[in-house]
């Protein structure tokens, strides 16, 4: 059971990472912040969104913390941070995935160590992959 939860968690986030890398290809870089690159989301749209959630960023507050507190979160801890495999029971398929913007812009890093500042617009996706 433990191998299979191990797999299954290995597997989504090689998926979610091949995701991020794949929509960042190609794409111009709308700036830098202190805690990575960050991508222009009109740029790097390979689908379309089913469901979005908007959220309002705080100071020092992580993306994730943010949709937690309002929220029922499915994730997952990794070494490169913590992964959103579901949010409201809405899960990451084959065909759809849930990936973050901040200020239009999709950061380069889990949604635990994006901090956030107060008035930043945070936008949770569920993108329909093509």
């Amino acid at each position: 059971m433990n191998s299979h939860i191990s797999n299954r968690a290995v597997f989504w986030a090689v998926t979610l990472l091949c995701v991020v890398l794949s929509l960042s290809c190609g794409s111009q870089q709308s700036g830098k912040n202190d805690q990575g690159t960050e991508k222009n989301l009109a740029s790097q749209s390979p689908g379309r969104d089913s469901l979005t959630i908007e959220l309002t960023g705080a100071d020092s507050v992580s993306v994730f913390v943010l949709l937690q507190r309002s929220h029922q979160v499915d994730s997952w801890s990794t070494a490169m941070g913590v992964f959103v495999n579901g949010i409201d029971s809405v899960k990451n398929g084959r065909r759809a995935v849930w990936i973050y913007s901040v200020n239009d812009s999709l950061p380069d890093i889990a949604s635990d160590r994006r901090l956030t500042r107060a008035g930043d617009k945070v936008v949770w996706h569920y993108r329909l992959l093509q």
